[in-house]
C-alpha cells in the first residue's frame, strides 16, 4: 500500500526532489514515482496500520492523528525548493505502484494544467484578529435628577459605538483581503476558526489563504505590513503563516 503526499513537476535541473530520510511513520522511507513529467512522492505502508479499519481507529487518537498530519507536512514542505509541488491531502491512500501510475496518466492532461498554474508560487495565510481598543474612562454619571436621562443617552452611545466598531471591523476585513487578493495569482476566504483551533486573543475576522508569485512577493508582502499600519488603531492584528505548498489551491487532486 503506498501513502501518497503530492504530486511534482518542474524538478529544478531536471533532477528528482531530494526526499526526507523518514516520511509518515518513523523508519519508512519517503520515494520518488517518474511518470513522464510528473512525479509522485509516497512512503510505503503496512496494512496493519493505514488498513481501511485500522486507520479509522487510529484516527481517534488525537495525539497520533497530529503527529502524522506534522509528518505529511513535513514531507510536502521539503519538496517546495525543488520541485512544482501538488499537495494531496492527509491519507491518500492507492493499493500500490501500478495503481498509483494509472492515476498519474489517466489524470495528466488535468495535473499537467494544475501544475503549470502553480509553477512559481507559494501559498501564504493571513489570519486577522481583533482586540476592543481600550475605552477612555467615563466621568461619574449624575445621582437623583437627570439620572434616568443619562442612563439611557449612555446606553445609546454604547449601542451606536458597537455599531460603528461592527461597521469598521466589516471594512477592514473586506479591504484587507481584496487588496490583498489583488497581488496574488488566487485568493480565498477559508470558514473563520473558533477560539479553541485559532488559539489567539480576540476575535478571528479573516481567515484568507493567497497563492502569491515569486515576482509579486515583495510587493504582496508590503502590502500586508501596510493594512497592519493602517488598521492597528482599531485593534486589528495580523498573522502571517507560510509559505505552504498549495494546499488551497489545488483542485481536485488526484482520486
Amino acid at each position: 500500500m503506498l501513502y501518497v503526499y503530492a504530486i511534482t513537476a518542474h524538478h529544478a535541473a531536471g533532477a528528482e526532489p531530494r526526499l526526507p530520510e523518514e516520511g509518515i511513520l518513523p523508519g519508512v522511507a519517503v520515494q520518488h514515482f517518474a511518470a513522464g513529467p510528473l512525479g509522485a512522492v509516497a512512503s510505503t505502508v503496512p496494512d496493519s496500520i493505514f488498513g481501511k479499519e485500522v486507520l479509522q481507529a487510529l484516527l481517534n487518537d488525537a495525539d497520533w492523528t497530529r503527529a502524522r498530519i506534522l509528518d505529511h507536512q513535513r514531507v510536502v514542505s521539503s519538496l517546495l525548493p525543488v520541485a512544482t509541488v501538488l499537495p494531496l491531502k492527509f491519507g491518500t491512500l492507492f493499493a500500490g505502484e501500478t495503481s498509483l501510475i494509472s492515476a498519474l496518466a489517466s489524470q495528466r492532461e488535468v495535473l499537467e494544467a494544475t501544475v503549470t498554474r502553480l509553477r512559481g508560487t507559494r501559498e501564504w495565510g493571513v489570519k486577522l484578529f481583533f482586540e476592543a481598543p481600550t475605552r477612555p474612562v467615563r466621568t461619574a454619571e449624575p445621582v437623583g435628577a437627570g439620572s434616568g436621562l443619562a442612563f439611557f443617552r449612555r446606553k445609546k452611545e454604547e449601542q451606536e459605538a458597537r455599531a460603528a466598531a461592527e461597521v469598521a471591523l466589516d471594512h477592514c476585513v473586506a479591504g484587507s483581503h481584496r487588496r490583498l487578493a489583488a497581488l496574488a495569482r488566487a485568493a480565498v476566504a477559508n470558514p473563520l476558526q473558533p477560539p479553541e483551533l485559532h488559539g489567539h486573543a480576540g476575535t478571528m475576522g479573516l481567515n484568507g489563504a493567497y497563492l502569491v508569485a515569486s515576482e509579486t512577493e515583495a510587493a504582496w508582502r508590503a502590502c500586508l505590513s501596510e493594512l497592519e499600519t493602517t488598521y492597528a488603531a482599531d485593534g486589528a492584528r495580523y498573522v502571517l503563516t507560510g509559505p505552504w505548498a498549495a494546499y488551497n489551491f489545488t483542485g481536485g487532486g488526484l482520486v
